[in-house]
């Protein structure tokens, strides 16, 4: 068994990706054992022979040509088949190691084996620390907000606009940057491939916590990410959000508990209707009830 294996999707944006792959070989301490699998999710052909032109000739390399875009969740676990680390790092493709985040992440959860997944730093383009951690949803937050529901909650986990400067338990974290230890991973079985995009990091780090382990953030381990340099926004995208977030209430929470906090998202697009792009268009979705039949993942075509 090797050390790590990197898991990473390619979606029409090679030239990302192979800046993060140089990273990677910059960045990762020559005593770690590393793979690096790419599952390019029905790339056009020309961005799909871009990245076969630069990873063929380095084995530690394995690109999965996949013949539809099966989004984030998927295209992961199809990575995954491939994988033989004895801990899996998903990186978004549009990241960049900004030091040997890998080996820093490493040593920690080696010594501390409560620990099943963990992230890091991550820095905007202007060298800013953009938060990688987050509150799971709940009634109480959309109601009160996340001060008054960290007071409340028995957890006390830390928001996204409190910047940590030391290791500290995190409830749920960015879906660009997630170290698991593979059992761990393996024991929740993964990400849930009903969700096509978004919504997958709190759906997996609430299994996480409720398999008895622990998420960590450790501020020294760090990288950039562009922010949505593979995925261009689009009301399709912004409708795909909802879509998640629907299928996550539903499964984490109670009957009535999921219809009330779907309310509170109706009635938030209700205020926003006018006062931002797609507004309304996404008002008369939400009315017609967030329906996963106008998902993305129904939409996708397979490539030759």
């Amino acid at each position: 068994m090797i050390d790590i294996s990197f898991i990473t999707i390619n979606y029409n944006s090679s030239a990302y990706t192979i800046e993060l792959i140089k990273s990677i070989f910059k960045e990762v301490n020559q005593e770690i054992t590393y793979e690096i699998i790419v599952v390019d999710n029905a790339s056009i052909l020309e961005d799909y022979e871009k990245l076969i032109s630069y990873t063929k000739t380095d084995d530690k390399i394995k690109v999965v040509r996949n013949t539809i875009n099966s989004g984030f969740a998927t295209g992961n676990m199809i990575g995954v088949n491939y994988a033989t680390g004895e801990y899996f790092f998903f990186l978004n493709n549009d990241t960049i190691m900004l030091n040997d985040c890998a080996s820093i992440i490493k040593t920690y959860l080696d010594k501390n084996i409560d620990i099943g997944l963990a992230t890091g730093k991550v820095n905007d383009e202007n060298g800013n620390f953009s938060s990688s951690y987050k509150l799971f949803p709940s009634v109480t937050k959309e109601l009160l907000g996340n001060s008054i529901a960290r007071k409340l909650s028995k957890d006390n986990f830390p928001s996204n606009k409190i910047k940590l400067n030391k290791p500290t338990l995190v409830e749920v974290v960015s879906g660009s940057f997630m170290f698991f230890r593979a059992t761990i991973f393996k024991k929740i079985n993964g990400f849930d491939k009903e969700f096509f995009l978004y919504c997958e990091e709190e759906d997996i780090s609430k299994r996480v916590w409720s398999s008895g382990s622990k998420i960590i953030f450790l501020p020294e381990a760090s990288i950039y990410h562009a922010s949505g340099g593979s995925t261009q926004k689009s009301f399709e995208i912004e409708r795909e959000y909802y879509i998640s977030y629907k299928y996550l209430i539903f499964k984490h929470f109670s009957f009535i508990a999921a219809c009330f906090l779907l309310f509170l998202q109706i009635f938030k697009l209700f205020r926003r209707s006018l006062k931002r792009k797609n507004g309304f268009k996404l008002l008369i979705f939400a009315i017609k009830g967030f329906s996963s039949k106008e998902s993305l993942k129904h939409q996708q075509k397979e490539t030759e």
